[in-house]
């Protein structure tokens, strides 16, 4: 939802320019620059005056567009909706982005209670049955619409048959009032995760085998340490970790994380969609979600979760054998088990025993900077863009960096970036790009420079004195999310609700990226020693590429199977019904699909934030996507990885159209022909 006038607001300042004005003088020249400026300074009081003001303009505005009279048509009726959408999420960007990155908890909860306040809205609004008709009216009489006019037109009437606006008056308001209760518990759900403060106290006996840099930024306590419970220790600590019961203490605490006050909001969040979907007349949840999907039949997906399952379960069960065996030498014990919290510390053993890759000297070819500027570059060159660092950014912490980005051709701005990679406190787990302003064209035909955010919370604060270093796994990430963020500044269609990719495709392009932090030449040029300079040598990188399916889940058995794990459980919670057990089920389908079932005493469903961020009956999508993406990795394997002819190719036919497209249209213009499954399954053929 966002605007289609120019603005200039007291809270958020948003310029507008007509193309001709962005275009720089002469192709490859310099890009004139005019990004979207946004005031993130703003106080609890501010959040909350101004997010209401706007709510009640935007809900004026659709009350008197809901009584428009006939004839209705694409531009008075479809256009003048999305346009009234855009302009309310243009004006509160920072109103609601705030939450996920404001160091003030009370801000926070401002921005969240705009979040929440705005989704209440939309679940209004489309739940309307008069704009209903008219939308509906609209998309059966019009004839001659552009393929993106038509591809709105059908997402919104979609939109709205799907809110429940086509239902009778009492299961209508119903379905609004229960979207709205779903919606608060979402949110909230993953607040609990970004205020939660669990610690563990370990002693320095326990802090053995912990990486110096790690250590040095934890609270020393009389016996140790006191070591934070979140997404950016979490890596750090069970990878490395030498003590079996520090790493059990933490394990434990880590899988309880928002305990037991989200496993209440999940299982109230199920039984809310079990009754929607029954309101909508569809079985499950499921059946409901999947039926706007690429694929419409939840059997057809337990199917291929399952089949998978089978496929890889022996050669998992092989790799916890010799994780076993790899626990037996190191501690002397034949009878040694491997327990869930011992995995990832004795992946990393592993890594170094078996392919002598250390993942500490590996980091020390990974300094941040150093690689953010490196992967930047691999993306210009690749899809024909320049990134201009802007000098005073004035986003809403003082590390965050911005980016402008221009077509390299025409010289053209095309919009900006900022980048938050730091862990601070209040900052959602994880990683993620968020486009916070996503490309729109105004009502007067110019467009508003678009703005995106990604925002990363494991890698470690900066002390301002040595540089942070990455973990081969860290730049992967950073490699998949700056993906997402140029799908969402390089797509070309003209209205914000066609700008990202359809659910069963969206994790796809950036899937495919991840290929490329294995490729020697890449690996070459996005390293340098933080203390030499020198790129990471063949010997180290021959040795890092040997051992990617002793972890990759693109090709490694045992990581395939906790994904596929958590993609059963995600099903299985929303086609049961309205009353699940959500630990007992993420213990049996543990047990049935993994060579290790998860132990007693955790709730690692209140941690599973995608559960309750869009993911809900989706998770699954991780997994199929990676189908499109190894396919789609096809070409530029033979094309060439840094071929910016391949790059150009992708970047018009997959970026540019984004979900005004059918995903697998998108797939065979890029490939030339059909998608393919071929690649995806060879890659599991010689699976570690």
């Amino acid at each position: 939802m966002r605007s289609v006038l120019c603005i200039a607001l007291a809270l958020v300042v948003i310029p507008c320019y007509a193309p001709s004005t962005l275009a720089a003088q002469g192709g490859g020249a310099p890009a004139v620059m005019h990004p979207t400026l946004v005031d993130w300074a703003l106080t609890t009081d501010q959040i909350k005056s101004s997010c209401a003001a706007q709510i009640a303009r935007a809900r004026q505005a659709v009350s008197r567009l809901a009584s428009s009279p006939a004839p209705w048509t694409f531009a008075n009726t479809t256009l003048v909706f999305e346009d009234l959408n855009a302009e309310l999420t243009d004006d509160t960007v920072a109103q609601t982005f705030l939450s996920q990155v404001a160091v003030d908890a009370k801000v926070r909860a401002a921005s969240l209670d705009c979040s929440n306040d705005e989704s209440a809205f939309a679940a209004d609004e489309t739940a309307i049955p008069a704009l209903y008709l008219r939308l509906a009216s609209v998309d059966k009489h019009s004839k001659s619409l552009s393929a993106a006019d038509r591809a709105l037109s059908r997402y919104w009437v979609q939109q709205f048959s799907r809110s429940g606006a086509g239902l009778k008056d009492p299961q209508r308001a119903e379905f609004v009032r229960k979207s709205k209760e779903l919606n608060d518990l979402e949110l909230h759900f993953a607040q609990n995760i970004a205020n939660d403060k669990t610690t563990i106290s370990i002693t320095k006996a326990q802090a053995a085998g912990l990486p110096a840099d790690f250590t040095t930024g934890l609270k020393a306590t009389d016996t140790g340490y006191l070591v934070p419970v979140n997404d950016s220790t979490a890596t750090q600590f069970l990878d490395n970790a030498s003590d079996e019961s520090a790493r059990k203490a933490f394990y434990i605490a880590f899988l309880n994380i928002a305990s037991p006050a989200n496993v209440s909001l999940l299982e109230r969040a199920i039984a809310i969609r079990a009754r929607l979907a029954r309101l909508m007349g569809f079985p499950t949840w499921a059946a409901y979600q999947l039926d706007v999907r690429v694929d419409r039949s939840p059997e057809h997906i337990a199917h291929f979760l399952s089949d998978l399952d089978a496929k890889l379960l022996p050669k998992a069960r092989e790799n916890l054998a010799e994780l076993s065996a790899l626990k037996a030498r190191m501690t002397g014990d034949p009878t040694a088990v491997v327990e869930a919290w011992d995995t990832e510390y004795l992946l990393t053993q592993l890594n170094t025993t078996k392919y002598a890759v250390d993942a500490q000297e590996v980091k020390q070819y990974f300094p941040a900077q150093h690689t953010v500027d490196a992967v930047l570059a691999i993306y210009e060159h690749l899809l024909g863009v320049t990134f201009t660092k802007i000098p005073a950014p004035g986003a809403w912490q003082s590390d965050v960096t911005e980016y402008g980005v221009s077509d390299t051709a025409s010289g053209t701005f095309l919009g900006s970036f900022f980048l938050d990679l730091y862990a601070r406190e209040g900052k959602p787990g994880g990683a993620f790009n968020d486009p916070i302003l996503p490309v729109r064209r105004l009502s007067n035909g110019t467009f508003r420079p678009p703005l995106c955010a990604m925002v990363v919370s494991d890698w470690p604060a900066t002390n301002g004195t040595k540089p942070v270093l990455l973990t081969h796994d860290d730049v992967t990430t950073f490699f998949h999310e700056f993906g997402h963020n140029m799908a969402a500044l390089l797509t070309t269609v003209p209205y914000e609700s066609l700008t990202q990719f359809q659910q069963d495709f969206v994790e796809a392009p950036s899937q495919m990226l991840e290929n490329f932090t294995w490729d020697p030449a890449v690996l070459r040029e996005i390293s340098a020693n933080a203390d030499t300079g020198a790129p990471l040598p063949d010997a180290l990188i021959a040795k890092i590429i040997a051992a990617r399916c002793a972890t990759d889940r693109l090709c490694n058995a045992f990581a395939a199977v906790r994904q596929i794990a958590l993609s059963v459980v995600d099903l299985d919670y929303h086609t049961a019904g309205p009353r699940v057990d959500t630990t007992a089920v993420f213990a049996r389908v543990a047990k049935e699909t993994t060579p290790l079932p998860w132990p007693g005493g955790i709730h690692p469903q209140a941690g599973f934030s995608h559960l309750m961020g869009g993911y809900d009956a989706g998770y699954y999508t991780y997994l199929w996507s990676l189908v499109y993406a190894q396919d789609m990795f096809t070409a530029f394997q033979k094309g060439g990885l840094d071929n910016p002819a391949v790059g150009l190719r992708y970047r018009e036919t997959i970026l540019a159209p984004a979900r005004s497209i059918d995903p697998a249209a998108e797939v065979e213009s890029f490939l030339g022909r059909p998608m393919s499954t071929a690649a995806f399954y060879d890659g599991f053929k010689n699976a570690n």
